[in-house]
């Protein structure tokens, strides 16, 4: 028999696109599913739709937080509650393609993690330009450095077994929970990706993609720092790490943290050493362009 396969859910004021993507997660090819929702205080009819839709599937079983405790806190207390082998994480406003948990789990391997491509759509559902990841994103030549400064595991297309959870728990309350879950997950080598789009991710205004995004237009480098500062603070810290790693990302926060003329030059070393694990997907770069490279990401930076 199939193993079953949870899907983490999590909901707030997602009336407007959520009968869309509970029917696609209910019509998925791997049929051996429970659907875990935690909603976090919707008012705008999502607990009446989750009500009825669980009313007609028993693989639907609902949760609802007596306070809104945050996006981050939301999932770890859904993932919590899944009893699969295997753990699928969903946004509330997508749509998933019928054999994207078949692919998913004929995929993973041995892996802890495996997470997939998606392709974007519009409020009504219509697929618009752009993908999440370049068409030939791979992993190779990727290690944990290369989720330091930026993030390409996004957590609505992964696929994670049971035996990650007590590695990725409990969930950093900064951040984002899906780079977090990346980063421990390359960290110990146990990560795999499969490049085809499985999802359609919605963008819209309520969207945490399309906040995002907004922010980062409209305070650039300010709310860009704050990531990276953010992303530092919690890997920093996490409890695995060899000696040498837990020195180099302490090092990279105090650097960014602090912002003196030493930290500069520190960063300048870091970055020129490094590119390549750093900015696996940027173009290769040697001698005087690598270091103008590291000059001006510097300059950006502070």
């Amino acid at each position: 028999m199939e193993p079953l396969i949870s899907i983490a859910l999590c909901t707030y004021n997602g009336a407007n696109y959520l009968p869309q993507q509970l029917d696609s997660i209910l019509n998925q090819t791997y049929k051996n599913i429970e659907l875990i929702v935690v909603d976090d205080g919707s008012t705008d009819g999502t607990k009446e739709i989750l009500e009825e839709y669980a009313n007609q599937y028993k693989e639907i079983k609902l949760y609802f937080n007596e306070r809104n405790i945050g996006f981050n806190s939301n999932f770890e207390r859904a993932i919590s509650l899944c009893s699969g082998k295997f753990i699928a994480i969903s946004d509330q406003d997508d749509i998933w393609k019928k054999n994207k948990l078949e692919l998913l789990h004929e995929n993973i391997t041995d892996n802890w993690l495996i997470f997939s491509n998606s392709s974007f759509i519009d409020e009504t559902g219509k697929i618009i330009n752009g993908q999440i990841l370049d068409k030939n994103f791979s992993l190779d030549g990727k290690d944990f450095k290369s989720l330091l400064f930026s993030n390409f595991v996004t957590g609505h297309t992964a696929l994670f077994s049971k035996e990650f959870i007590p590695f990725l728990l409990p969930i950093p309350h900064q951040g984002f929970y899906d780079w977090w879950m990346g980063f421990v997950a390359i960290y110990h080598k146990k990560i795999t990706y499969l490049n085809q789009v499985l999802t359609f991710h919605r963008i819209h205004s309520s969207s945490v993609m399309y906040r995002d995004e907004t922010a980062k237009t409209t305070q650039g480098r300010d709310e860009r720092y704050k990531e990276i500062i953010d992303n530092l603070a919690i890997t920093k810290n996490y409890k695995n790490l060899c000696k040498n790693d837990e020195i180099l990302i302490y090092k990279l926060f105090k650097a960014y943290s602090r912002l003196n003329f030493l930290d500069k030059i520190f960063l300048i070393r870091i970055f020129f050493n490094n590119y390549p694990v750093l900015f696996p997907d940027l173009k290769p770069r040697n001698g005087l362009s690598r270091l103008n490279y590291a000059l001006k990401l510097v300059r950006k930076t502070y």
